[in-house]
């Protein structure tokens, strides 16, 4: 058994300044993962960052802390953070868990991210760097196909503007071990809250070793 495997929860969002509360905490998902017997780690990611590097670097930073592999998972726009850190660090990462990973090459939803963020004050170049790329943001299509760990892909159910199946759907083309798992509402909207036993559970499945 694997049970024991650290887990690092990495938020979503762009700029969130209560990203682990809000995607993992309130919504109880780490608390469950804890009564599972799970040391659950929730770092921050940086509320200000300007470019997927420095976010990268926060976070293999505080998987290092950790002092063991870990497995990492991973809401929304995180990741493109867990996907580079995976990439970048491969011994620190057991397993990866990407939850509605956000779609990165829509027009419209660039739009409104850009105005939305814009009128909080991020800078044009911030907006710039962040959201830059292809599918997934940040990530080159020709690195995914380089990672090695056990991936489980958890789309958006029903999918929406900002989590398209489309973007799991490439995710699955392009990583070597990448697998679909049970579909959930996206954390932390209010539909995630009848769906926590499953999405926990579908986690606890996927963890863990056979």
């Amino acid at each position: 058994m694997n049970r024991h495997l650290p887990l690092v929860l990495v938020a979503g969002g762009l700029f969130e300044r209560r990203g682990p509360e809000r995607f993992w905490h309130d919504p109880g998902v780490a608390g469950a993962l804890t009564r599972l017997g799970y040391a659950v780690h929730t770092p921050p990611r940086p509320s200000r960052c300007a470019s997927w590097t420095t976010e990268t670097e926060a976070l293999g930073a505080a998987v290092a802390a950790v002092g063991r592999p870990v497995g990492l998972v991973a809401a929304s726009n995180g990741c493109s953070a867990a996907l580079k850190l995976a990439l970048a660090a491969p011994a620190l990462v057991d397993r990866l868990v990407l939850c509605w990973p956000a779609t990165g090459d829509d027009a419209e939803v660039d739009a409104a991210v850009r105005r939305s963020l814009g009128a909080r004050g991020v800078p044009d170049a911030s907006l710039d760097e962040l959201l830059d790329g292809e599918v997934v943001r940040g990530v080159h299509p020709t690195d995914l196909r380089t990672l090695a760990c056990p991936t489980t892909l958890v789309p958006a159910e029903p999918e929406d503007a900002y989590h398209q199946t489309r973007t799991v759907a490439w995710l699955r083309h392009q990583l070597p071990r990448a697998t679909i798992g049970l579909g959930t509402p996206p954390s932390p909207t209010p539909a995630f809250a009848g769906h926590l036993g499953a999405f926990v559970g579908l986690l606890d499945v996927v963890l863990t070793d056979p």
